[in-house]
């Protein structure tokens, strides 16, 4: 038998194994007892918090063979839910059925009795996904179905959907799970499947999973498989690229004392480690935004992301003025990053500037710095973009006895970069289908994609040659996804990045530069997290119920 995923493995089986969302659990459990039963129910909130889970619970005890609100798992209709073969229990993929043809057919088959069951339930996921015709079709449908049909609903993002649909559900609207639900729920897992987990890695994982139940157990699941049976929070740290919390305080406490050669080193130990920039400026936020509230209040309850010493030193060092400059800087590279080729470089200038705004003459060169020999000094450090300069003006020859303070140094980045960069921001892009895709997936060659991942910094040393250098940015922000002999698709965390590696005008750049790290020309397509998300979903729909394409039948050929 086949490997079979945690979140699959321990999906709930009943109400009581539910994680989270009493709510709704409470609700739809006295509407089954009641038999109040509506038509059509609408499940709306982020990804992993158990809408679809909730869905096939409330197929169960609508068909469950010891009756309405039942869930026994032992008859033939619970176990036909559950592996999802179940005649009259019909989950649609709106992502890859989102045409008015196939409604016509949902509509088509509606009028049909159940075979096995009380009612047939249509389970629609990632609704939100359908034409605005396909919604129209469904309209008089969901209003008015027959006694024996029930519609679920489920999607991320409710507000696209039409207001005509809305107003003929029931809707559920599901929260992201509280830390201390994801904690029992990996603490259960973890004990059934012998494995041992240090608490701070336990706490780390459930940060990750930021809410989500599929996610936390996901997230299990590769740390497993990289850790084995013991975990601990290095490992995590390692493998995801993160930073330890005495880091963190560490580099704030470096911009505070005015350290430009210690911080812009930390920068240079974070690109040669490959950590997460943008997560990293999350923490930095979430970490004084702590320090901010406790600065405040003086109440140790009210800090969420940090703990009680963490939000002490940092207010010892910080008052509240230099916190608040500090997040407002942080919270514009935040934004920034939406939009660069070069999210390093972009950090490393925002550094700067918070030394500059917290300790007003943040760029002339402290005592440490003056005895480090010269080729080590700030102003010889080469940025990760050559035609950015740093320009320092030189201190004014002392006049008197009394000491004075240098002159404010200026710091000009120059736009010309960003003008002459051969990268094209807007015009004709590729587009690739669901099916192409999925091909792909199922012929992509697992090693050379391990190896290819393992090379990819590499691509930061191709960043200062005139040539390759924007296109050795732009793919550096992705990550390798699917390779073979003709392609290579990679996954990007931000839209606007993924975008332009999709513009065809890019195109030519891209495979040339990737075909130094690669060893030969590929056609380069670039997913962003959405696309992503939903291109694995039909992957694992069509293998649970054993249609994907067979290897042998797919042919590796360009995409464009």
């Amino acid at each position: 038998m086949s490997y079979l995923a945690l979140y699959r493995k321990y999906r709930s089986k009943n109400f009581d194994e539910l994680v989270g969302q009493e709510a709704i659990k409470t609700t739809l459990m006295n509407a089954l007892s009641l038999q109040k039963i509506s038509h059509a129910y609408l499940f709306s909130g982020p990804r992993g918090t158990g809408k679809t889970s909730v869905a096939r619970l409330f197929a169960k005890a609508l068909n469950c063979e010891e009756g309405i609100g039942h869930i026994c798992n032992n008859c033939a209709n619970c176990e036909e839910i559950s592996d999802g073969s179940h005649p009259d229990v019909i989950e649609i993929d709106a992502a890859s059925n989102s045409g008015v043809d196939e409604v016509r057919n949902l509509i088509e088959k509606v009028k049909y009795a159940p075979i096995k069951g009380r009612y047939k339930v249509y389970i629609i996921d990632e609704v939100h996904m359908m034409t605005n015709s396909a919604f129209n079709a469904l309209l008089k449908t969901l209003e008015e179905p027959p006694s024996y049909v029930v519609f679920i609903l489920c999607t991320t993002e409710p507000y696209k959907l039409l207001p005509t649909i809305l107003s003929r559900c029931q809707r559920y609207d599901f929260k992201k799970i509280s830390d201390n639900d994801l904690k029992k729920l990996l603490i259960r897992v973890l004990n059934a499947e012998n494995v041992t987990c240090s608490e701070t890695a336990l706490n780390l994982i459930v940060e990750l999973a930021n809410g989500g139940a599929r996610d936390s157990l996901s997230l299990l699941d590769q740390i497993i498989s990289f850790s084995g049976n013991k975990i601990e929070e290095q490992d995590i740290i390692k493998m995801f690229g993160l930073t330890t919390r005495e880091e963190k305080i560490e580099l704030l406490s470096s911009l505070k004392q005015n350290d430009t050669l210690k911080v812009v080193t930390k920068y240079e130990d974070y690109l040669n480690r490959n950590i997460d920039l943008s997560r990293l400026v999350n923490e930095l936020l979430d970490l004084l935004k702590d320090a901010l509230v406790y600065s405040k209040t003086r109440n140790v309850n009210l800090i969420t992301s940090s703990n009680y010493e963490d939000a002490k030193k940092l207010i010892i060092s910080f008052n509240d003025a230099e916190i608040e400059k500090t997040i407002d800087l942080l919270l514009s590279c935040q934004n920034e990053f939406k939009t660069t080729n070069n999210p390093g470089f972009l950090f490393e200038i925002y550094l700067l500037k918070i030394m500059k705004a917290i300790n007003g003459n943040a760029l002339q060169t402290t005592k440490q710095e003056a005895s480090v020999p010269q080729k080590q000094s700030f102003s010889s450090i080469q940025f990760s973009n050559p035609t950015h300069q740093v320009v320092e003006k030189p201190a004014e020859p002392q006049q008197n006895v009394v000491e004075t303070p240098a002159p404010q140094p200026e710091f000009k980045i120059s736009n010309k970069s960003l003008d002459l960069s051969p990268i094209k921001i807007e015009g004709d892009s590729h587009e690739v289908d669901l099916q192409e895709l999925l091909n792909l997936t199922i012929i992509s060659n697992k090693q050379e994609r391990a190896s290819l991942i393992e090379r990819w910094p590499q691509l930061m040393n191709l960043v200062n040659d005139p040539t390759d250098g924007p296109y050795a940015a732009l793919l550096a922000q992705g990550k390798p996804l699917i390779v073979t002999n003709s392609n290579l698709v990679l996954v990007y965390d931000l839209k606007v990045p993924a975008t332009r590696a999709n513009i065809i005008e890019n195109q030519d750049g891209l495979a040339k530069t990737i075909k130094k790290l690669l060893g030969r020309k590929v056609c380069v397509y670039a997913l962003n997290r959405d696309a992503y998300t939903t291109l694995l979903k039909s992957y694992r729909n069509l293998e649970e119920v054993g249609k994907l394409p067979n290897k042998k039948d797919i042919e590796d050929k360009k995409l464009f």
